[in-house]
């Protein structure tokens, strides 16, 4: 098994870009981090390290920087490498997009803001071209929160910090992880592609009809 040496490797590296560079080294690990898509590299680990005798505000809001300039180039990597019009229905196309015009700030930020894999998400979001800037602003605000979590919480030495790092850590978990996010982003994608969207959503968002309705006079 490679998986667990590569992210002891690439921790080690992080940890280094600390030493030698201070707080900009914070936005290199958090980019360094974040940039690759499904594999659970905790750049929370160096968070809370470095947290211990640089200043924690800080320490967030530039390693959440660093995180969200990476997942915006797998959003933009997955927006241009998906051509949703060529597979799916005009209808269905105009009816994801409008749901995720609606609500997708709120699963950003919610998915942002929790330390599940979240590539998934981002992946999918791209695809349907959702707004870049409505992304960055709740992808942004929702990793500040967690990476405050951990900087804040390693001080006070929260139980949980503890937990979720020693988790990380082990590698039948990291492969767990890293299977169940491929996993899940093939089964999102296969339902995003094949199923009637504006069938089901209608039921629930009666507003969606009307703006399909519209797109289609077009």
């Amino acid at each position: 098994m490679v998986l667990l040496p590569f992210i002891e490797a690439l921790s080690k590296f992080l940890e280094q870009l600390i030493n030698l560079l201070g707080y900009p080294g914070c936005v290199l690990f958090g980019f360094f981090g974040s940039i690759i898509p499904f594999i659970p590299v905790p750049y929370y680990v160096q968070v809370v390290i470095v947290a211990q005798y640089l200043d924690p505000f800080l320490v967030s809001v530039l390693s959440a920087f660093g995180a969200i300039v990476a997942k915006v180039i797998i959003f933009y990597v997955a927006k241009y490498s998906s051509k949703l019009s060529g597979v799916m229905s005009k209808e269905n196309v105009v009816t994801l997009r409008k749901v995720s015009d609606r609500y997708g700030w709120f699963v950003v930020f919610f998915v942002a803001a929790t330390p599940v894999p979240d590539d998934m998400l981002y992946v999918v979001m791209g695809a349907l071209n959702y707004n870049v800037m409505h992304f960055i602003l709740a992808g942004y605000v929702g990793k500040l929160l967690l990476t405050m979590f951990f900087a804040y919480g390693s001080r006070l030495y929260f139980p949980l910090i503890s937990f979720l790092l020693d988790s990380i850590g082990n590698e039948f978990v990291a492969l767990g992880i890293t299977f169940a996010t491929l996993l899940g982003t093939f089964i999102l994608l296969y339902w995003v592609y094949k199923l009637d969207w504006t069938a089901i959503l209608v039921k629930y968002f009666p507003w969606v009809k009307e703006g399909v309705v519209k797109e289609e006079k077009k």
